[in-house]
């Protein structure tokens, strides 16, 4: 029999399009990474969520729903392990039990499994959850998809601390009516940033800059194996609120980097183009889940049938919208290049 579950504590997010993610877990830990991550789509009580999981250093033997024979899947990043089990994700409600050890063990929960996850969920109720960062201007957006470390947190600070709103660095929801709406999320910043970006870094509070220079000596004298970022809000970096919550989309520019000296752009690109482009950047974020998934035909149906629905969304929302692509080269400090982006995508600063 399938143990209660009312003792373990719990925390509900509710996102736009009425997608429900459900936490519960016995580390406090655990709660309070997903509260400073989530917290601004906390709900007292959201109904049935659409993922529903149970977290902790042990979750998954000792599960309320251990006996229903969930396979589980061993993942490993560098010294980090955990093992995880997600149940069938036709179900309106797909559950994920996850457990592992270490300081970054749950960030893995969260990028690696329960985003690519929510992007399934938003993609069944008409919204695509894309990985870009959006920068708003007024009542429209610039939005800039590109894979990681191509330079979109540190574009999004810059915007923010000049005055201009933004709906996130890193994710952003798009309606088939061409909106972009703010998924609630800290911002990653690492401990080359006060290289890579000093007009950047000095933007953050006296303490935060500070752990960021410990935290590079942590990496240094780990070899890499320790590069721990410091998750911060809008609010905690340039101190008031600076978040768009809803926007229409303006145009888009892609991220692309180069080896190259000098910012190439921007070029034009077809909506068909755009969209694949975009898809092709949320199935690489998601590859760690389809990878615990292989071989299950569920899974690969629910894959099938997400893409089809994203590319709808995405060809309608972009129906009209202009696409380009930059090709942004590799440089120590970015500053320069940053500024030149801002004025060629008409962001009033630069």
């Amino acid at each position: 029999m399938p143990r209660p579950t009312r003792s373990i504590p719990q925390r509900t997010y509710k996102f736009p399009s009425g997608v429900g993610l459900s936490i519960r877990s016995r580390q406090r830990e655990v709660l309070a990474h997903f509260d400073a991550e989530y917290g601004s789509a906390a709900v007292e009580k959201g109904g049935d969520a659409d993922i529903e999981v149970y977290a902790g250093r042990a979750a998954i033997s000792s599960s309320p729903a251990a006996d229903t024979g969930m396979p589980a899947y061993q993942g490993r990043h560098k010294t980090v392990r955990w093992r995880t089990g997600i149940g069938d994700l036709s179900r309106d409600t797909t559950r994920v039990e996850f457990e592992g050890n270490g300081q970054l063990v749950v960030s893995f929960l969260q990028t690696f499994y329960l985003e690519p996850l929510l992007r399934l969920k938003f993609a069944a109720r008409e919204h695509a959850l894309v990985h870009a960062a959006s920068l708003c201007k007024g009542d429209r957006s610039v939005l800039f998809p590109a894979g990681s470390r191509a330079g979109k947190s540190s574009l999004t600070l810059r915007h923010a601390a000049t005055g201009h709103p933004v709906q996130g660095d890193n994710y952003v929801i798009v309606t088939p009516a061409g909106r972009t709406l703010a998924f609630p999320r800290r911002l990653r910043l690492y401990s080359d940033l006060p290289a890579a970006s000093p007009d950047v870094f000095r933007l953050l509070p006296g303490r935060e800059r500070w752990r960021l220079r410990l935290a590079s000596l942590v990496r240094r004298f780990s070899l890499g194996y320790a590069n721990l970022p410091r998750r911060l809000t809008m609010r905690q970096i340039v101190g008031a609120d600076r978040i768009c919550q809803e926007a229409r989309l303006d145009s888009l520019y892609f991220l692309a980097r180069t080896d190259g000296r000098d910012l190439t752009g921007p070029s034009p690109i077809s909506k068909e183009d755009a969209v694949a482009r975009m898809q092709t950047i949320n199935r690489a974020e998601g590859a760690r889940l389809r990878e615990a998934l292989a071989g299950r035909g569920d899974a690969a149906a629910v894959f099938e049938k997400t893409d089809r629905l994203e590319r709808d969304i995405l060809e309608r929302a972009l129906s009209g919208v202009p696409a380009f692509e930059l090709l942004v080269p590799r440089v120590r400090n970015p500053t320069a290049i940053i500024a030149q982006i801002s004025r060629l995508c008409g962001l009033g600063w630069g």
